[in-house]
């Protein structure tokens, strides 16, 4: 059954030679006083080299085995007291106390602490009781003597407790400061991931409606352009040269996308003249008629700078609507209507066109997806309002008092 045992070392080995060196000088005490009445005292040796390597380790498990390692010192030190020692008796009452803490819980070492004061007070009762009967005339000194002596021993107890409990705490702390190390170079990864994941999905945004949108307008032109060219190749000149100017635009669509990767900020940019240049591209390129509104300040002010990021990502909601418009839409007249206050800015995209199911596969397109991810970003909200037969309506409002990272200004 002793071989099923399990021990750990002290936590703490400075407290084990100190334990040690208390033994030892109580084991010369006991050898000097041997030596004064010519006796080696072999069995007192025997207790003090016993609880010297009880020390060395620490029951763990199960109480009832710590208790029972408790009450086996405290009974070696009984053992001790038979024998005459009873000068030795706080130190190895401190020393137990001291393993004592190791064991046990707060509550458990203040019941131990006053168990051991309780038997300490009753040893030194019965000693003083049996020198007062042998020198009644200094019974007084006697008990003050115990006074003392338990008031120590009491304030012995307490600084071993305190000095236990710190070291415990000291060492729980850096337990916890190891672990919230490890948490946080965890949660470290995990928004570098996260970043270069938004980061992924920023640029296929920026792609997917940059490029996107020229090179479905380029092949709309070069489409019309064939058709035109067998029969009316004047009339394909225009559609010829439109075509020209959007691969022009695609191409500096890719030197932007290439720059907003290595640049951090970008200058300050009109949001109506922007918008009104993918307006006139779409209108021309297009043949639908195509009205651009503008509304309160923007119309008082229409070149008031505003963040780089919010005239962006209303730049490329723009764009990705007309794109959607000309591709499924069949619609005869788009409204782009901006509207900018102290606050916020409104813009929203109307069609005459056929509307659409937002269960279809293009209300759940990646577009649209990306037109909600770049008003969310914002800060902003997102609306979308269509029925098949009846058009549709994209409105987004964005705040101008959100605070944006430059890298969603790409």
């Amino acid at each position: 059954m002793l071989f099923a045992l399990k021990f750990q070392p002290n936590p703490f080995r400075f407290l084990v030679y100190t334990e040690w060196v208390m033994l030892t000088s109580c084991g010369s005490l006991a050898v000097l006083e041997a030596i004064a009445g010519r006796r080696l005292p072999l069995q007192h040796i025997s207790v003090l080299m016993l609880l010297c390597v009880m020390g060395w380790v620490l029951p763990t498990g199960k109480s009832s085995v710590k208790i029972l390692y408790t009450f086996a010192q405290i009974g070696l030190i009984f053992y001790g007291t038979t024998l005459g020692y009873l000068h030795i008796l706080p130190t190895l009452y401190l020393i137990v106390f001291i393993r004592t803490c190791f064991l046990f819980g707060m509550i458990e070492r203040w019941a131990v602490g006053g168990m051991l004061l309780v038997l300490f007070l009753l040893h030194q009762t019965s000693y003083v009781q049996n020198m007062t009967t042998l020198v009644p005339q200094l019974k007084e000194q006697f008990w003050m003597h115990l006074v003392a002596e338990t008031l120590m021993f009491g304030l012995g107890l307490f600084l071993v407790l305190m000095l236990v409990n710190t070291l415990l705490s000291e060492r729980q702390a850096q337990k916890d400061l190891a672990t919230a190390h490890q948490q946080l170079t965890l949660y470290a990864s995990q928004a570098e991931e996260l970043a270069t994941a938004q980061e992924r999905n920023r640029i296929a945004r920026d792609i997917h409606d940059s490029l996107g949108h020229a090179l479905t307008a380029l092949n709309v032109q070069l489409q019309t352009a064939v058709l035109l060219w067998q029969q009316e190749p004047v009339r394909a000149e225009p559609f010829l040269q439109q075509a020209r100017r959007l691969g022009v635009t695609a191409m500096q669509e890719v030197r932007k996308s290439v720059q907003a990767l290595r640049e951090d900020n970008r200058a300050e940019q009109s949001l109506t003249e922007t918008i009104a240049a993918v307006v006139d591209d779409f209108r021309q390129g297009s043949g639908i008629e195509t009205q651009m509104q503008i509304i309160g300040q923007t119309a008082a002010k229409s070149n008031a700078p505003m963040s780089a990021a919010i005239v962006n990502a209303l730049y490329r909601i723009v764009q990705e609507a007309l794109t959607n418009i000309y591709k499924y839409a069949r619609a005869t007249a788009v409204t782009v209507e901006i509207e900018t206050t102290s606050e916020i800015v409104r813009l929203s995209v109307v069609d005459n066109g056929c509307g659409f199911n937002r269960g279809s596969s293009i209300g759940i397109g990646f577009g649209l997806q990306g037109m909600q991810e770049r008003i969310a970003a914002l800060g902003g909200t997102f609306t979308l309002e269509t029925e098949p037969g009846r058009g549709c309506r994209i409105g987004v409002e964005v705040p101008l008092t959100t605070i944006v990272p430059e890298m969603s200004s790409s």
